[in-house]
């Protein structure tokens, strides 16, 4: 009873945080909103994969791109004093099991969430190239140019089955510092894959270029562990509900022109 309590009481907070979002936030794709929570006590190992069975199972709610690429994260209280708040993400690749040199991983930060239609100087995207290198570019205000790392990127991805799928697949850890990348409590995130073995193309979340911030989503947080019950149905449900209360809330918004996303960097 207590415990369908709680996670009662945490699906309520959550759609009220969604809803707040949804209104509030006009520099973002509509219906794009998804939540930090904080980790569970398992260890978490950055080695592309899954250590133990459990180590991802209560560290965030899962967030799909169609039906190949799974994804979840988490924001992490590492220090006080300095105060040091990591975030660290897993995304599993479930099509791809094959080594290609023009594979990618790729993700977009806009830490503030008030960029528009092109990357600014506090923007960031991190690559991650042939599953072998790692390529940090920074907003000049018309595109991206590549830079030294502001900060640490920890990441690992390995060909590995897991318990959310048993056939090998690509898997990726990654680790940053949010303040190293801008990142505040709450900022705009886009996430991507690339087979280049696959005729899919780009696969992203969402499904916008990777040069105009404010198509990018919304990465809010809650200060609480993911609840156990708290299932893929559950997060389907809150993001028709944010998209939904989005439409609503930001329907006279001007809207850019569509685009079709195509290779690393177009």
């Amino acid at each position: 009873m207590k415990r369908t309590l709680l996670n009662a009481l945490c699906i309520i907070t959550l759609c009220s945080l969604l809803i707040v979002s949804a209104g509030t936030v006009t520099a973002a794709e509509e219906g794009y909103v998804r939540v930090d929570f904080m980790p569970d006590t398992v260890p978490l190992v950055i080695d592309g994969k899954w250590t133990t069975n459990d180590e991802w199972t209560l560290k965030g709610a899962v967030t799909m791109i169609g039906n190949d690429v799974a994804f979840r994260s988490v924001w992490i209280y590492e220090s006080q004093d300095p105060i040091i708040v990591a975030s660290a993400f897993l995304v599993e690749f479930y099509s791809d099991n094959t080594t290609d040199t023009g594979d990618y991983w790729q993700m977009c930060i806009d830490g503030n969430q008030d960029d528009g239609t092109a990357p600014a100087t506090e923007d960031y995207r991190i690559d991650i190239v042939g599953h072998t290198d790692l390529k940090v570019y920074q907003g000049t205000g018309s595109g991206w140019a590549e830079v030294s790392p502001p900060g640490v990127v920890t990441w690992a991805n390995s060909l590995s089955a897991s318990p959310t799928n048993s056939t090998p697949h690509w898997i990726l850890e990654l680790r940053f510092v949010k303040a190293e990348f801008g990142a505040g409590p709450t900022w705009n995130f886009r996430l991507a894959v690339f087979d280049e073995n696959s005729t899919a193309g780009v696969q992203a979340w969402p499904p916008t270029p990777d040069n105009v911030p404010n198509r990018w989503g919304v990465q809010n947080y809650l200060s609480e562990i993911v609840p156990e019950g708290f299932s893929l149905g559950v997060v389907v449900l809150l993001s028709s509900v944010a998209l939904a209360v989005s439409f609503y809330c930001l329907r006279k918004r001007s809207r850019t022109d569509k685009y079709t996303v195509g290779k690393l960097g177009r």
